[in-house]
């Protein structure tokens, strides 16, 4: 990697820490549009190896699709404050496995996050697409991570759960081209909003954002940037666009739901909770989940490689559903 930790941001988290004594230190990727970086050390006064999330903003950073304003740094910035809160307050009350905050602090638009290594606790594996069996552990995780919260109306995080929402995508809306899906986006978003069951959402489950073990069922979660209230097959629907390809999210995407609602089912149960109305709710809410995101990518990214036949033909289901049919 040419890229290397920056010394100045090494600087502020030994202070954080309080450790002059950080070593092995190892740049793991430099954060959406330039904001920062993430590195893994290892501290000697914890005796750990650790990771730090520094975000420091500049007047250089830029976005690489183009879509760099002042509303997209401020949905940024807000992001980063999100992430640590629920890293402070909603990690510690997880069953799905996250990792454990060490230390943070936040100056204006700085922010340290400093977390427990996964790695060390054994998920090493990254993977970039994965098979349908492989699908089960992450499927799990978000059963149990929505079972977690389910009713609760979080504070701290995001009102709206999900990094694309409608409200902080307004100008990727107006780049739209015209036609039924941007004429009913608000229609499509009021439906997933009125939801009567809600959770807490991971907001961007995308499958670069777990960590596996060896045994594919152990999976972790990191990135809580855009974490908040949402309907849970939000999170499952672009989960399920992010790993498959093309050809198995026609052929075997109704067998992730059906595991992932299998989970839910029996994560509610031990919480002592109703499951069959809210896996009901959330099926029938699974196409609007899938046309609220291709509206997204039509205004965002209208080439990008998730658009595909199948996260088409959910999305003309929902407007058919929108129509009464």
């Amino acid at each position: 990697m040419s890229e290397s930790v920056n010394p100045q941001l090494l600087h502020y988290v030994s202070q954080l820490l309080d450790d002059p004594s950080l070593s092995d230190c190892q740049l793991l990727q430099t954060l959406w549009s330039g904001y920062g970086q993430c590195f893994r050390f290892h501290s000697q006064q914890y005796n750990l190896s650790l990771v730090a999330k520094v975000v420091t903003p500049t007047a250089t950073t830029g976005h690489p699709k183009g879509w760099n304003n002042n509303h997209s740094h401020q949905r940024k910035l807000h992001s980063y404050a999100v992430e640590q809160h629920f890293y402070q307050h909603y990690a510690p009350m997880c069953h799905a496995s996250v990792p454990a905050l060490i230390a943070s602090t936040r100056h204006q638009n700085d922010f340290v996050t400093v977390l427990q290594d996964l790695d060390a606790q054994q998920y090493t594996q990254r993977h970039t697409s994965l098979s349908v069996s492989q699908c089960k552990g992450v499927l799990n995780w978000l059963a149990l991570f929505h079972a977690d919260f389910i009713d609760i109306a979080p504070t701290g995080l995001w009102e709206q759960g999900a990094y694309w929402h409608l409200a902080t995508r307004q100008a990727e809306f107006e780049a739209m081209a015209e036609g039924p899906l941007k004429t009913s986006a608000k229609d499509i978003d009021d439906v997933l909003q009125q939801a009567s069951t809600k959770t807490v959402l991971h907001g961007d489950a995308k499958v670069a954002n777990f960590c596996f073990a060896n045994d594919p069922e152990e999976v972790a979660a990191v990135d809580f940037q855009y974490t908040g209230a949402g309907v849970g097959i939000i999170d499952v629907a672009y989960f399920v666009g992010s790993a498959l390809s093309a050809r198995d999210q026609l052929d075997y995407a109704q067998q992730c739901l059906d595991y992932y609602f299998e989970a839910l089912s029996k994560a509610l149960a031990q919480r002592g909770y109703q499951s069959q109305p809210v896996v009901a709710q959330w099926r029938e809410l699974y196409p609007f989940a899938c046309a609220d995101f291709l509206r997204f990518l039509q205004g965002w990214s209208p080439e990008h490689w998730k658009i595909n036949p199948y996260l088409v033909e959910q999305s003309q289901r929902a407007l058919s559903l929108l129509k009464g049919g």
